[in-house]
């Protein structure tokens, strides 16, 4: 008489079954009487693989290499999980890319560790799966680790939109997830290791998704200006280069007229920089020129603007000038006419 064949979706759910019991209950906390049930359980699953040995030797075979795979990954995954995610974009008209190394990717916009969400997880399978992810141009890559030659899928990011997403998770990591999301297309959720490193991956694809619709980030648009910014305070207005709110305290065109200096300075070339202070980190001290200015006498120093200057001392302020050292000359300057270097 002929054994009839077990069906593969029951060597499956029996197998997914075992390791979920064996693997997945591994650093829960049961009682004794959960573990003993547990047990029993494992122990029939055996029994029952033990009279098939056919059905799951072949299963078993297949699936050896794969699971070692996964294990040394920490995936927690199985050979069924990968092969659903495969259908999955099949199924949606994704189209394979050509297999590549997770090392021969170029222009990588961001790339790490972090869980992906299975779309068909169940009880008995793994949710979330440890993934080596990287945007590289338009398209975002996940492998099974940085040294995989060829990826376990892709897709591009062109039409999708990424934000954050509090709600997939209910552990500690729930504020460490986001999403890439677009209408009719398959939603694809991601949890990184910290907040910090959710929020860099979110910035990073929607700096490519902005680029991609022509669109600068505003942040980009300032950073730019502000090396733009060289030219005489006449010239920046009429180009219109620089924000004029930053000047909303000080006459438009008409520039301050320098203070009368104060009675017996000392000579240009007596202060100098207390020999305890590393003027290389004395940030506080560090200002620029906000105008041209040419010094009168001797003892004055004369500057453009946006010329860095090191204040070595403030002794003079109630005239209105501070002693200041550029490119190795020392002198009183104005300060009136500086401004602050470093924002602290």
């Amino acid at each position: 008489m002929t054994m009839r064949a077990i069906p593969e979706e029951f060597t499956t759910l029996l197998s997914d079954l075992e390791y979920f019991l064996c693997d997945g209950l591994k650093g829960e906390h049961l009682s004794k009487k959960a573990k003993e049930k547990k047990d029993a359980f494992i122990k029939r699953i055996k029994e029952v693989k033990l009279g098939f040995p056919h059905d799951f030797k072949d299963k078993s075979g297949d699936d050896s290499d794969d699971d070692e795979e996964v294990d040394s990954n920490n995936d927690g995954g199985s050979l069924q999980s990968e092969r659903a995610d495969k259908d999955e974009e099949a199924f949606e008209g994704a189209h394979q890319s050509p297999p590549v190394a997770a090392q021969d990717l170029t222009s990588v916009f961001k790339a790490g560790y972090l869980e992906k969400r299975r779309k068909d997880h169940s009880f008995f399978g793994t949710e979330w799966q440890k993934r080596w992810c990287a945007l590289s141009h338009h398209t975002f890559y996940y492998y099974g680790n940085e040294k995989d030659k060829q990826q376990k899928g892709e897709f591009s990011i062109d039409g999708y939109t990424v934000k954050m997403n509090s709600t997939l998770r209910k552990d500690s990591k729930r504020d460490c997830c986001f999403e890439i999301t677009a209408p009719d297309k398959r939603v694809y959720q991601f949890c990184a290791s910290s907040l910090r490193e959710a929020e860099e991956w979110v910035k990073q694809i929607d700096f490519v998704l902005r680029d991609m619709t022509g669109i600068i980030p505003e942040d980009e648009e300032e950073d730019q200006e502000v090396y733009d910014d060289v030219g005489p305070i006449e010239d920046v207005v009429e180009s219109e280069l620089i924000d004029e709110d930053i000047y909303e305290e000080l006459p438009e065109e008409d520039t301050p007229t320098p203070a009368k200096p104060p009675p017996k300075l000392e000579p240009a070339s007596k202060p100098a920089s207390p020999a305890s202070v590393d003027k290389s980190t004395d940030y506080p001290n560090f200002y620029q020129g906000l105008w041209d200015c040419a010094g009168d006498h001797p003892d004055e120093l004369s500057f453009k603007r946006g010329d860095a200057i090191y204040i070595l001392s403030k002794e003079y302020q109630g005239f209105g000038w501070w002693v200041g050292e550029k490119n190795g000359t020392i002198g009183i300057v104005p300060k009136d006419f500086l401004l602050e270097l470093y924002a602290l």
